[in-house]
């Protein structure tokens, strides 16, 4: 490991030889056609036999992904069949999902009711909580295969999984420095951001791929689109399970509260807070990681600007819908990443009075023995500055100075 934190040559010796052997031996006109979206969509038809894509607000962002890749990511031969790659997986399980939902519509008869949603800014200790709260026997949280594809409920259940384990392993060989910022795993809880991907609307894109235009779109794009599938998505899921109240998170819901809480009105929501001079670097680097094998490119003074606009727009969004909705900001509890770190079964504690759910002697020993197994650093240590993405203490303390004064009153 270098001194910038990215991985260092002879950890990406197997990358630029792969990437030598991608350019030379295929035609250039095969990279031409990868980001075509008429190909694209038409190959993901042949390869699952399905021809119902669902309605079709995912076209304009899809669209705006596909000249981003093409224009602005400087993707490598290994980012170009990537991005093909996963805009593919995504696109097939779309229409397999549409399918599953046409064929059994009482998946649709049983609502989503009162959710719990996670969100605040990143790196707040999220994760842990997300993980902690799923060991409630009343509640449920989407594990990374089943966001990843839509499960079967047939034996073809277990190689999902077993693609999806796969999957996960290939990137943490692409980007060794991931697993130390963000750890996953195929059957843990795992983030919105991949289930509101089939609706090409996730901030996962940009962190991976240097996508401006579609950026700056997603910025202040209807977020209600991407609400209705997730909702949809839930729905499938927890056909023919017992009831359990969903347990969703993702920090990106703060840029779509306004739909989120039109979608679903009963929600309640966990906010996370941290001083973003600490938030935002650890975010950069994340960007930083994820692209690092798809680009030669990388200029991590851009990624820091705009990895302190997005959350500025979120936390401003979040904080303007609080003062404006009595009832919204009725339905959220404040939690500080200091008070979740010091004292998590005192937190978790006051979460489950909050959301109107009991403690019980085995979920405090679960929560416990999860704890002593998932220590801080148990991955190795994720280190970042301010200074390698171009970034001044002050002039975050400017950008998020209401943000601050309300919720960290530092």
């Amino acid at each position: 490991m270098n001194a910038s934190g990215i991985e260092g040559p002879g950890e990406r010796n197997w990358i630029a030889l792969a990437n030598k052997v991608l350019a030379a031996g295929l035609h250039p006109d095969v990279y031409g056609a990868l980001f075509e979206r008429d190909d694209l969509m038409g190959a993901a038809r042949t390869a699952t036999g399905f021809r119902d894509f669902g309605p079709t607000d995912f076209i304009e962002p899809l669209d705006l992904l596909l000249d981003g890749y093409e224009q602005t990511s400087a993707l490598n031969p290994i980012g170009k069949l990537a991005g093909r790659w996963y805009l593919m997986r995504l696109l097939c399980n779309r229409l397999r999902f549409e399918a599953t939902w046409q064929n059994d519509r009482r998946v649709d008869s049983r609502a989503v009711q009162r959710p719990i949603f996670i969100l605040g800014l990143p790196r707040t200790g999220s994760t842990l909580l997300h993980e902690v709260l799923s060991l409630h026997s009343a509640l449920r949280a989407p594990s990374y295969w089943e966001s990843t594809f839509t499960p079967g409920r047939d034996p073809m259940d277990l190689c999902r999984i077993l693609a999806a384990s796969g999957q996960i392993t290939l990137v943490n060989r692409m980007a060794p420095d991931l697993k130390r910022i963000h750890r996953l795993g195929a059957r843990l809880p795992h983030e919105c951001v991949t289930i509101q991907a089939h609706t090409m609307r996730s901030i996962q894109f940009h962190a991976a791929h240097r996508v401006c235009a579609y950026n700056e779109w997603l910025q202040t794009c209807d977020w209600e689109p991407a609400y209705r599938w997730h909702v949809r998505y839930l729905k499938v899921l927890q056909w023919g399970e017992s009831e359990a109240r969903w347990l969703l998170k993702a920090p990106g819901h703060m840029l779509g509260l306004n739909a989120l809480n039109r979608v679903y009105p009963d929600a309640t929501f966990i906010q996370l807070h941290r001083d973003p001079a600490e938030v935002i670097p650890s975010m950069a680097s994340l960007s930083v990681a994820l692209r690092a094998a798809f680009t030669n490119s990388i200029d991590e003074s851009e990624i820091g600007r705009d990895t302190t606009d997005q959350w500025s727009r979120g936390l401003t969004n979040t904080l303007r819908l609080r003062k404006q909705y009595a009832d919204l900001d009725s339905r959220f509890i404040d939690i500080h990443y200091r008070e979740l770190a010091s004292r998590p079964m005192e937190v978790v504690g006051r979460i489950l009075d909050f959301t109107g759910l009991s403690a019980t002697t085995t979920f405090q020993r679960m929560v416990e023995d999860y704890l002593t197994r998932n220590k801080k650093g148990r991955y190795g240590r994720h280190e970042y500055s301010l200074s390698r993405f171009a970034l001044e203490r002050s002039d975050l303390e400017t950008s998020f100075a209401d943000y601050r004064a309300q919720h960290l009153r530092i």
